[in-house]
């Protein structure tokens, strides 16, 4: 009877030894799968973050050959107390001279007082004209960015930029007295508003562009199928960024503060020599 029992006993012990190895396998089982989701978690998350979040592009300093290094050369420009003075700090001198002594006596740089001059970092136009940037805070007026670009080797100030300069006083282009300017500095960002001369949104690109020199925004278009559209197309205009661009009125389009883009001559306000 007790060999019997012995016998009897022998399966329930097996099956035992049987489920808890089971359990074991499972369960290392188990183990294994949540080690391979999470280091495949890890691997999908570590390549959505590279490919999101690229390196940012190193970009040089502003390092003259010869003379003074950026920031002397902007402090020296905002407190120059004459023409002569200021021409020793400026890029294409000859050129912005005329523009210069206008817009110091008789233009809004005759009425603005300098409060503070305030490092930005460094910029690149086109991805070619690499320079300095300064914040110039001013007491009467809106601030301006003042530009510190390489020329022959030495640093000197992109007048232009400073100004905002523009080959037509924006006056002039929204009163129709003058039809077309070939140079602007604004800033501009894409936008959906199409009307009047430019209702069709197959033909125009509409931007809205903005200035410390203009009272509210205007719209431009630029034809979607000329050369400049794809300059243009270049810039990233999802976010407000300065270009400087040529435009005209189409028609009477300038009573509706609207304006064609002609051409695209850069991004940033310092142009290329």
């Amino acid at each position: 009877m007790l060999n019997a029992m012995k016998r009897r006993s022998r399966p329930a012990k097996w099956l035992f030894h049987h489920d808890r190895l089971a359990w074991l396998v499972m369960l290392l089982l188990a183990s294994l799968c949540l080690g391979i989701w999470l280091a495949v978690s890890y691997l999908r998350h570590n390549r959505a973050r590279h490919m999101t979040t690229p390196k940012a592009a190193v970009v040089k300093p502003v390092l003259p050959d010869h003379g003074p290094l950026p920031a002397e050369v902007a402090e020296k420009f905002i407190h120059a107390d004459s023409q002569a003075e200021r021409l020793k700090w400026v890029r294409h001198a000859d050129e912005v001279g005329p523009l210069m002594a206008e817009f110091f006596s008789q233009g809004r740089g005759a009425h603005e007082t300098v409060a503070s001059l305030n490092p930005m970092s460094s910029a690149e136009a086109d991805k070619a004209l690499t320079y300095a940037r300064f914040s110039v805070t001013l007491a009467d007026a809106p601030p301006r960015l003042l530009c510190v670009v390489r020329e022959n080797g030495a640093a000197k100030v992109d007048f232009k930029a400073y100004a905002r300069h523009g080959s037509v006083p924006w006056e002039d282009l929204l009163a129709g007295t003058a039809k077309e300017a070939r140079e602007v500095r604004v800033v501009i960002r894409k936008s959906e508003y199409y009307n009047y001369e430019f209702a069709h949104e197959v033909r125009w690109q509409n931007f809205t562009a903005t200035s410390p020199d203009l009272e509210t925004s205007i719209q431009l278009y630029i034809a979607r199928i000329e050369p400049a559209a794809k300059r243009m197309a270049k810039l990233p205009t999802q976010h407000p960024i300065r270009a400087t661009v040529a435009i005209r009125a189409l028609g009477n389009s300038h009573l509706k503060r609207q304006f064609q883009i002609i051409d695209v001559l850069g991004a940033g306000w310092v142009l290329e020599d």
